[in-house]
């Protein structure tokens, strides 16, 4: 006798969609927090090393940016475990965001500090070149939340990073600290402030 496979009850199927909603949801206000510390720290580091250029003060530009991005290191680090136990079907995402935006942290670390800090990519090209990368990974992150807003935001780097590229100045460096305050911190408080706006859905299987 044949053993054919019971019909999928239609009723489990939209509790799974439910929580799959539930968990790209909770997933985009989770990853605010990352927007929000990696938005501060670039554009803290950014007037800082714009000022240094300025002769305001007398520093190493290589350790302004090596402090920020080891607290950024550290504070993502932080912020996963506190988000390690998401619904089991938010797992994925995050694993996802956590592969796009650690690969996107590593190729800025990498162009900052092999690139710039030895001098073979001119400082004023470096901006643009990072601008570049950021907007990659939000382009990658769109279609895990199906929001406009983060295909807004990657067009918003990649154009910049553009005019950066085209016509590479000193004034790269300060558009540069202008930028993650623009799109990386703000959005990042747009998406923190939703958690208290948004109604969360309760689904019972």
């Amino acid at each position: 006798m044949i053993q054919t496979d019971p019909q999928p009850n239609p009723e489990d199927d939209l509790a799974f969609i439910r929580r799959l909603m539930e968990g790209a949801r909770e997933a985009e206000v989770d990853h605010s927090g990352h927007l929000i510390l990696w938005g501060f720290l670039q554009a803290t580091a950014a007037i800082l090393a714009y000022l240094v250029r300025q002769g305001a003060f007398d520093v190493s530009i290589s350790a302004i940016w090596a402090v920020a991005v080891g607290i950024g290191f550290a504070g993502s680090w932080l912020l996963a475990r506190r988000l390690k136990k998401s619904a089991p079907v938010n797992s994925l995402v995050n694993r996802v965001l956590a592969a796009i935006w650690v690969g996107c942290g590593l190729s800025l670390t990498l162009v900052g500090f092999l690139g710039a800090g030895p001098g073979s990519l001119p400082s004023a090209v470096t901006p643009g070149a990072k601008s570049v990368i950021i907007g990659c990974a939000f382009f990658a992150s769109a279609p895990l939340f199906n929001r406009t807003a983060y295909w807004a935001l990657a067009a918003a780097w990649w154009i910049v990073g553009s005019a950066l590229l085209v016509r590479p100045s000193l004034g790269s460096n300060f558009v540069f600290v202008c930028a993650p305050i623009l799109f990386m911190l703000m959005p990042g408080l747009v998406l923190r402030a939703r958690r208290r706006t948004t109604p969360r859905l309760h689904v019972t299987a």
